[in-house]
């Protein structure tokens, strides 16, 4: 169960589920304004041209809001690896600032990795 189900159940409080109530509100309202739903039924902001991340998906999703939350996030993981490739291929490694960030953080000598893209640099 995640946590928007246990608020808006109200199994977390009457706070939390007022709360939730009231955000399941502004998502639908920021989504009438700002996003598009695409013939597929994914959706996506309009502003950036991303597809919604999953926790507003699940409240439109409550509200009844007409989308596929499913087409999302196919759509979404999609658009995340294309960026992360496209970070993958124009990344040239730590600047000299950078690597002396990093020596000032982690010390002479650590080995450090650069999640995204599985690089190793030791300081």
């Amino acid at each position: 169960m995640t946590r928007f189900e246990r608020e808006i159940s109200g199994s977390l409080g009457a706070f939390w589920k007022k709360n939730a109530e009231e955000e399941v509100k502004k998502a639908v309202a920021q989504a009438e304004k700002d996003a598009t739903v695409e013939a597929d039924g994914a959706i996506k902001w309009n502003s950036n041209g991303r597809y919604l991340m999953d926790d507003f998906c699940e409240k439109l999703e409550y509200a009844g809001y007409d989308f596929s939350r499913d087409a999302t996030a196919k759509k979404r993981d999609a658009q995340n690896e294309e960026s992360l490739a496209e970070y993958r291929r124009n990344y040239k490694g730590l600047s000299a600032e950078e690597l002396a960030e990093a020596r000032a953080a982690f010390g002479e000598g650590t080995t450090i990795v650069n999640v995204l893209t599985g690089d190793k640099t030791v300081l």
